[in-house]
């Protein structure tokens, strides 16, 4: 039974690895991953190929350190795999390590996903090429900071799942000093990614050293904007009127921060509608198949158990309807004898009228 049982596991555990491969074909889902993240994300550099595609990054020409800039990564003429996926990180460095632009003094308010990862995974269209835009609080120092891209892909004409990878040249940015009061996003506020269908919820935004702010929307391929009715909650905390969207609908946004000495148009935003069901990592969901699995053997286990105990009981109530049957041929009637039985036990006539016979004895 032991041995059963190892043998379902160790089967089980063969099956779940067959799922793990250089590559991860269709992606493995955005989040904030290092340049070298073991295979856990489209593929592990130190076993990957050169990519053919190209990368290159661009960012607006002022920077000021603690204030919203916009960076645009695009990636063009890859060879891709048949569902067209790429993974693309910004990244602060090529460390293998610590190396997200978290760990170099950079926020993100907003991926091109709207989440707020530094790894992001889009499908490229049949033009070849894709321009993907992160929203970064830049850090809180001025200085020179470097940004990088990777890309990760498959190839349609591959069939052992290697994984194609290229890194950017180096972006170098200078990140000025602020001039006094500049308005801008606060360092607590994050973008809202998306809202339920219907939903008319207003969007609130937070900002710094703004007396007002202007918010216009429009929704995804338009080219009109429309004018959004803004109320100040309290100071730099704001409640923007948003119209509820269903679908697969996303608006886009742009936020004007002003005082009496500025005002700053801030990176286009997004904002879309939640259509996802189910949210979960891989590991969670091979988490999830090792549980019903190990319902699915523990059920096997049991039913074996329950299946050999009849067995073992048929047998004892076999044995324990031989002695029954013994009692019920003690007694013995002949018709030479009426009124009188005879007892095979103790070999001797006796009154039949003087000795109640248990119901049911075969005589």
């Amino acid at each position: 039974m032991r041995n059963k049982l190892v043998i379902l596991v160790i089967i089980f555990i063969l099956l779940s690895s067959t799922s793990f491969s250089v590559a991860n074909p269709g992606g493995n889902g955005d989040n904030n991953r290092d340049f070298t993240c073991g295979g856990s994300c489209h593929g592990d550099p130190s076993l990957s190929q050169e990519s053919d595609g190209t990368l290159s990054l661009e960012v607006q020409n002022n920077v000021y350190a603690s204030n919203a800039v916009a960076v645009h990564v695009t990636a063009s003429n890859m060879s891709l795999s048949n569902n067209r996926i790429v993974g693309i990180f910004l990244l602060g460095s090529l460390n293998g390590n610590l190396d997200q632009p978290s760990d170099y003094g950079w926020q993100i308010i907003q991926d091109p996903n709207g989440g707020i990862n530094n790894y992001v995974e889009s499908t490229v269209s049949s033009s070849n090429s894709l321009t993907l835009t992160w929203i970064l609080l830049a850090p809180e120092d001025g200085g020179k900071y470097n940004l990088f891209a990777q890309i990760n892909h498959g190839r349609s004409q591959e069939s052992n799942d290697i994984a194609y990878t290229g890194v950017s040249e180096p972006l170098l940015i200078d990140v000025q000093n602020p001039p006094a009061n500049l308005p801008g996003f606060s360092e607590f506020w994050i973008a809202p990614e998306y809202r339920p269908p219907g939903d008319s919820t207003n969007v609130i935004i937070m900002t710094k050293n703004s007396d007002s702010i202007q918010v216009k929307w429009k929704l995804e391929g338009e080219w009109a904007e429309h004018d959004a009715n803004v109320t100040l909650i309290e100071k730099d905390t704001w409640s923007v009127n948003l119209p509820p969207t269903l679908g697969s609908t996303i608006i886009q946004y742009t936020v004007t921060t002003s005082n009496g000495n500025f005002s700053i148009k801030q990176p286009l935003l997004t904002i879309g509608t939640s259509t996802i069901d189910f949210e979960g990592t891989l590991l969670s969901a091979r988490l999830q198949s090792f549980a019903f699995a190990s319902i699915i053997i523990g059920f096997i286990s049991t039913l074996q158990v329950v299946i050999s105990k009849p067995n073992n009981l048929t047998i004892e109530n076999l044995s324990g309807f031989s002695e029954i049957s013994k009692d019920r041929k003690r007694y013995t009637k002949h018709s030479e004898h009426p009124g009188w039985l005879w007892d095979n036990f103790e070999n001797k006539w006796i009154a039949e009228q003087d000795n109640k016979i248990p119901v049911g004895d075969d005589f």
